[in-house]
C-alpha cells in the first residue's frame, strides 16, 4: 500500500488553487484557508512537487483543468475573464526536459486563450534549467517573479489596493 501511495504521489502531484488572505500579501490553498479570496482576472495554481516526465502532462492537464474550472465559475457569475495565469514554482525542486516542454505546451494553449503566463518564486535548480532551455526567453525574464505578491502587484495592481 505504501509502495502504491508513492507512485500515485510521484505521478500525481499535488496542485492546489491559492487565494489572497485579507490585509496581507500571503497566498495560500483556498482548501486550508477558506478566508482566502480569488483575484480577479487571475489564476493562482501551485505545483507541489518536482517536474519529471513521469507526472509532467499531469500537471500541465492538471492547471488546464484548473483554468476551466475558473472560466465555467466567472461566466456563471458574470465575473472579470482570466487575463492571467501565476504558477507558484516554490516546491518545485527540479524539472526535466519532459517538465519544461510540458510549460511549453501550457504556455502555447495558454497563449490562444489570450491568458498571460507568470512563474513565481522558482528555486536555483528550476530556474537554472529553464534558462538553459530558453524557456525564460518565450515567456520573458519579466514575467518570473520573486513572490505570488508580487506578480498580483505588478498584473492585478487593483486586487492589491485594498491590502
Amino acid at each position: 500500500i505504501s509502495l502504491a501511495k508513492i507512485l500515485l504521489q510521484v505521478t500525481r502531484p499535488r496542485t492546489v488553487l491559492l487565494g489572497n488572505l485579507p490585509r496581507t500579501t500571503l497566498y495560500r490553498n483556498i482548501d486550508q484557508y477558506p478566508e482566502a479570496t480569488l483575484v480577479p482576472g487571475v489564476v493562482i495554481v501551485r505545483v507541489d512537487s518536482a517536474i519529471y516526465f513521469t507526472n509532467s502532462n499531469y500537471v500541465k492537464d492538471r492547471i488546464l483543468r484548473w483554468l476551466r474550472d475558473e472560466e465555467e465559475r466567472q461566466q456563471e457569475q458574470k465575473l472579470q475573464k482570466t487575463e492571467f495565469l501565476i504558477v507558484e514554482l516554490s516546491p518545485v525542486i527540479d524539472i526535466d526536459t519532459s517538465g519544461i516542454h510540458a510549460l511549453e505546451d501550457l504556455f502555447r494553449a495558454l497563449e490562444k486563450r489570450k491568458i498571460q503566463l507568470i512563474l513565481a518564486n522558482p528555486g536555483p535548480a528550476v530556474i537554472l534549467k529553464l534558462r538553459s532551455a530558453k524557456f525564460t526567453d518565450l515567456i520573458g525574464e519579466d514575467k518570473i517573479f520573486l513572490t505570488v505578491g508580487d506578480a498580483v502587484k505588478k498584473f492585478a495592481p487593483k486586487a492589491v489596493e485594498n491590502v
